[in-house]
């Protein structure tokens, strides 16, 4: 991110930012030893490994209903 851009954030979006830039170094990192992978196929994983398996569980089971029909 340019340091315009940095600017222009609200505190709260800086802190996010700062928080994910690790893990989007890290993303890249894996991607560099393995081409095949996707970057933020692989950033996605990485923050989900963050979350505990209950909170993964419940956003799974969310994310799984979105796409079904009432019956």
């Amino acid at each position: 991110m340019s340091r315009l851009e940095e600017q222009q954030l609200s505190p709260e979006q800086r802190a996010l930012a700062a928080q994910l830039e690790p893990l989007w170094r890290r993303a890249y990192a894996i991607v560099a030893r393995h081409p095949e992978l996707d970057a933020s196929d692989v950033f996605h994983t990485l923050v989900n490994l963050s979350r505990t398996p209950s909170e993964r569980l419940r956003r799974g089971l969310l994310h799984g209903r979105a796409g079904t029909l009432p019956r």
